[in-house]
């Protein structure tokens, strides 16, 4: 989930500028180019070619792409990967505060692939196949986190032949898809390390998502979502109105009104390169999110968590808004042997995706503590 803020403004637009320049798609059936073992990062954004896939919903699209970064070097045995994975309106860049050396994702330890999902709202830029960029707008298949992970596990595994990943990382969105891919797929990854996530979207937060989408859909130059030219004021609305859950309850009460206002307003500023109708799918995979869906387990959330033999470690944010310690908790107690690192800080939810540096540095440490036990 895409926190908006003043600091984030800033860091949004050096964001924004220096990714218009990004490559194009790979050709459709191209071969796939595993990384070289020996190279440099390759933190600029590449895009795989994945060919036909296949929907929950029963679907199919001719050719998925994929965009992704990599940091870091893939070594010999090809068994020191890391998959990172975007949050709600964010990109492949999202998790950069835990990566690099000396930090948690250590890049002189870790080969790092940060990629986008199904549906990634960014304008302009080539990236992952969604409703706008495929041209089917909302004939666009529904899309649910097994999608997400689905296309994840195709891309490190077909095709950059990756057979297994040391771990999964995420932040909120990010977060659900690392507990997904668990379910999903529980032998691709040795651990996951889902951040303020929950393993099934509280009803709460659910009307909020909902509530947010139709907003989206009540400016006139929506159109059904079949529209050409982005609907930006219903989309701004929608975005503000997700605006105070993002922080904690005491960061607003500590506040003047003019830094409340700021708060709010401000995400107006970064909305030039989000797109409507897929922040409106987004939303929509957020909200109907429930790990107990994976096919076998017939809505059951714990009997789904209690299926993961990823080595697991919950990160929490005591003062999260959005997503509750009762949430964690439970998938804590849900998971076998399941590790938990709880963090305080008045960023409410935001701590999760770099804002507080203090949260930035609990976060580091203990991710790299329980990564350095992973054997």
């Amino acid at each position: 989930m895409r926190p908006f803020g003043i600091r984030w403004v800033k860091q949004e637009c050096a964001a924004t500028l220096s990714l218009l320049f990004i490559a194009g798609y790979a050709l459709a059936g191209a071969p796939a180019p595993r990384p070289d073992t020996g190279g440099n990062d390759t933190p600029e954004n590449q895009v795989a070619s994945l060919g036909s896939f296949r929907f929950e919903s029963g679907d199919t699209i001719d050719d998925l792409k994929v965009s992704y970064v990599t940091y870091g070097k893939l070594n010999a045995t090809r068994d020191n990967a890391i998959l990172s994975l975007q949050h709600f309106t964010g990109d492949h860049h999202d998790n950069e505060f835990l990566i690099g050396p000396g930090k948690a994702l250590d890049t002189e330890k870790y080969f790092v692939i940060a990629t986008d999902f199904i549906g990634n709202a960014r304008l302009r830029q080539g990236l992952t196949t969604g409703p706008t960029n495929s041209g089917l707008k909302m004939r666009f298949p529904r899309i649910t986190a097994r999608d997400w992970v689905n296309a994840d596990y195709k891309l490190v595994k077909d095709y950059l032949g990756i057979d297994h990943v040391v771990a999964t990382v995420g932040s909120s969105i990010g977060g659900i898809n690392a507990y997904q891919l668990a379910v999903s797929h529980p032998d691709f990854t040795t651990a996951i390390i889902p951040i303020a996530a929950s393993p099934h979207t509280n009803p709460q937060i659910q009307l909020v998502l909902r509530h947010a989408k139709d907003v989206i859909t009540l400016d006139p130059a929506w159109y059904g979502g079949m529209y050409d030219i982005n609907p930006i004021t219903g989309l701004e609305v929608a975005l503000a109105g997700l605006t105070p859950w993002w922080r904690s309850s005491e960061w607003y009460n500590s506040q003047k009104v003019r830094d409340v206002e700021a708060s709010m307003t401000s995400v107006w500023t970064v909305l030039a390169p989000q797109d409507a109708r897929d922040v409106y799918y987004q939303l929509d995979g957020w909200a109907g999110f429930n790990v107990g869906d994976t096919p076998g387990f017939n809505g059951d959330t714990k009997a789904a968590l209690a299926k993961i033999k990823a080595k697991t470690l919950v990160v929490a944010i005591k003062e999260d808004l959005i997503v509750r310690r009762e949430e964690t908790m439970y998938a804590k107690e849900a998971i076998p042997n399941a590790s938990y690192l709880e963090i305080s800080s008045g960023f409410g939810h935001n701590a999760c995706c770099g804002f507080d540096p203090k949260a930035n540095d609990a976060m580091n440490r203990g991710i790299a503590n329980f990564l350095s036990a992973i054997k």
